[in-house]
């Protein structure tokens, strides 16, 4: 069990390191400008309020797809198209959806010029390929890719299901990232030898007491809504906040919970504060 543990927790650390984080360059000494290449071409860029390095979604398709990708637009949503590989994005959302399989991007996807830029970590991550950062020179390369496993096939129906449901039963009305935080909470449990090493085990986790509150009262046997499961299948694939979180709770009684008084803080998302 140490040695599976380990393991998984390697995978979650290489998988939520490049989502979770926020890169910020210094501009290029002659040009002035960020760059970004795909498959040795230069794409155009633009750097979002926090930080995250955002490209025009067509064109890092059409390099991606030597050209012969197809896109549509319906009502802000925009669709790429080519062979055995799909990828959807909405404007004002913060992931990308690729064969199924859903990627955080962090910075809100901008309508821009009859166009959508997204983040170039995330496109990446959703032809398989990876997004190679040079601080000191300002520059990203992203090389050859394809198409990634289709959601169905990856992701564990089960660990599906029980992780969508405790999203939506702890945090049905908070943003997409507290949702994902609570996903966290989850998955850094599992990966701890102090809880079990499975979703279901975390969530019904009674040693202690009782750990999860929905799982008592029986709100996490609810229908979750579908950003609940979007935030699971983002967890399910790297999505984390930052710090490690093992304990949440409502903002309300932060101060006086245990996990207030004796655990270290570490952020406060929508009405959950959140500690180590």
């Amino acid at each position: 069990m140490m040695k599976a543990r380990l393991i998984l927790r390697a995978a979650a650390l290489m998988l939520a390191a490049p989502l979770m984080a926020t890169f910020t360059y210094a501009a290029d000494s002659a040009s002035g400008e960020f760059r970004v290449y795909v498959r040795g071409v230069r794409v155009d860029c633009t750097a979002a309020d926090d930080g995250t390095l955002c490209v025009p979604l067509y064109d890092f398709c059409a390099e991606m797809t030597d050209g012969e990708a197809a896109v549509s637009c319906d009502g802000g949503v925009f669709t790429v198209v080519c062979n055995e590989i799909s990828v959807t994005a909405a404007a004002g959302e913060q992931y990308v959806v690729s064969n199924g399989r859903c990627f955080w991007c962090g910075a809100e996807n901008e309508s821009r010029g009859g166009g959508l830029y997204v983040s170039v970590d995330a496109l990446a991550r959703a032809f398989g390929a990876e997004a190679k950062h040079d601080d000191a020179r300002g520059r990203v390369t992203v090389g050859d890719g394809g198409a990634v496993m289709s959601g169905d096939k990856y992701y564990d129906k089960t660990e599906l299901f029980w992780l969508s449901h405790i999203i939506a039963a702890e945090s049905r009305g908070e943003p997409l990232y507290g949702k994902i935080a609570v996903g966290t909470v989850v998955y850094d449990r599992v990966m701890s030898d102090k809880y079990p090493s499975t979703v279901y085990g975390v969530i019904f986790d009674m040693r202690h007491g009782v750990q999860f509150a929905p799982a008592y009262t029986g709100s996490v046997f609810r229908t979750p809504n579908e950003e609940s499961i979007i935030a699971a299948k983002l967890c399910m694939d790297g999505a984390r906040i930052p710090g490690e979180p093992f304990y949440f709770c409502t903002t309300e009684i932060m101060s006086t919970s245990w996990a207030g008084k004796n655990r270290t803080y570490i952020a406060t998302i929508g009405n959950h504060a959140f500690f180590a």
